[in-house]
């Protein structure tokens, strides 16, 4: 039995038909461009018609007192403005005495007044004078003799690595150490107890300051130590006051 045909199934491109969008588009913009120019001429913008006032030139004219037609033209201009005055008439004294003005203390001198007497009957007692004391009497307080506090020593201080093998705390006298806590020794102590190197890991600007300090700090003495042949540690300074008992 032969079998039915089928049906022919649509292409996915379509190949034969036109496509027409480009004369769309040209008549959408046919009308487009007639909307515009309606609303141009729907909403046309009409700027107000202002009224331009006349100007009147003002002209500046020099009249001369000493010609007849220039005289009579000032005096009817004086005549309708009174404060209009030309310069001869300023130095003239008003006519008039209503315009004149006069102060009320015109001529006028002051006069001192007769001074009275106070007699003794009407005077008042005075509760003070400048000689009385107004305050009470203040008894003296007793002053202790003042002690001179004594004069700080500069210290050395040993590390604690080094603190149990000898002093803690040395004193150095007659060393003028102004900024202490930037001076700071590493030394190297023998079997002995001996500082066999001491390196300055910072100093001060001063170098006969510094000699004094490296003698100091090589004449240190610790205890001597079976144990280990050299030790390091670290040496700083600092002022104190000494004890008072």
């Amino acid at each position: 039995m032969p079998s039915k045909p089928h049906a022919p199934e649509p292409l996915i491109f379509a190949w034969g038909v036109r496509d027409h969008s480009t004369w769309h588009l040209f008549a959408a913009l046919l009308v487009l461009m007639g909307t515009m120019a309606g609303f141009f001429f729907i909403f046309r913008i009409v700027h107000p018609v202002t009224q331009r006032l006349p100007t009147t030139p003002q002209h500046v004219i020099s009249l001369d007192p000493n010609d007849p037609a220039a005289l009579a033209l000032i005096h009817r201009a004086q005549d309708r403005s009174f404060a209009l005055l030309s310069e001869g008439d300023e130095a003239l004294p008003a006519a008039n005495a209503l315009l004149a003005f006069r102060p009320s203390f015109e001529e006028h001198q002051l006069k001192l007044r007769v001074m009275t007497t106070v007699t003794a009957a009407t005077q008042q007692p005075r509760l003070f004078t400048a000689t009385s004391s107004v305050l009470p009497p203040v008894p003296r307080r007793a002053t202790e003799a003042a002690t001179t506090p004594p004069a700080d020593k500069l210290h050395a201080i040993v590390s604690p690595a080094l603190a149990k093998r000898g002093p803690t705390n040395v004193v150095l006298p007659d060393i003028q150490l102004t900024q202490p806590t930037r001076v700071q020794f590493r030394v190297a102590v023998g079997a002995a107890g001996q500082i066999i190197t001491a390196l300055p890991l910072s100093s001060t600007e001063d170098a006969e300051v510094m000699r004094q300090l490296s003698a100091a700090v090589s004449a240190l003495r610790f205890d001597a130590s079976l144990v280990q042949r050299i030790e390091w540690g670290e040496i700083s300074f600092r002022w104190e006051a000494p004890i008072i008992p």
